[in-house]
């Protein structure tokens, strides 16, 4: 009975990464094939000691807020879907290394489709889901080896132009 009570202990306490807004280190426009992009970043923290290893974003909700406040299901948003770590070719987990931050894609827009919000997705189909202007609550979820997963939650206002999407933490 001790050793089972031990063990929850254990893995109850065990470290989380951090997921977080840093405005410093969030917004970057740059070309994507010839056209400007302005991509939006959360961040990825690891407090322990040693490496996260084989950590994944993923996007986990997107809700779209009404006129009169209240949010409802993004219908455009199918299902829990893979992010990218920034500036990689592919969806596949990365370590995340003590203290060392990490940016995880999570939205962006390019001025040749100005009047569409994008969160990056795996390949197939199409590699982005679109999104038309508005203000949206998405819950990204972040898991590693031998650690409990964290859950953060931003507000995404795409309403202001393709180069002025402003992302916040909380609901």
């Amino acid at each position: 009975m001790l050793t089972a009570i031990r063990r929850t202990v254990t893995y109850l306490l065990r470290p989380k990464l951090q997921v977080y807004f840093d405005a410093a280190s969030t917004y970057q426009t740059r070309d994507v094939e010839g056209a400007a992009g302005y991509f939006c970043h959360v961040m990825v923290r690891n407090p322990g000691r040693a490496p996260a290893r084989n950590c994944r974003g993923r996007l986990f909700e997107v809700g779209r807020r009404k006129a009169d406040g209240s949010t409802v299901p993004a219908p455009e948003f199918l299902g829990p879907t893979l992010l990218k770590w920034e500036r990689e070719p592919d969806f596949g987990p990365r370590d995340v290394e003590a203290d060392r931050p990490r940016s995880l894609d999570l939205c962006f827009a390019l001025a040749a489709a100005p009047d569409q919000l994008r969160f990056p997705a795996p390949p197939s189909p199409s590699g982005v889901l679109l999104f038309p202007p508005g203000v949206y609550r998405v819950k990204v979820r972040v898991t590693a080896e031998d650690m409990r997963a964290t859950d953060a939650t931003f507000r995404v206002d795409f309403t202001r132009g393709w180069n002025r999407i402003v992302v916040d933490e909380g609901p």
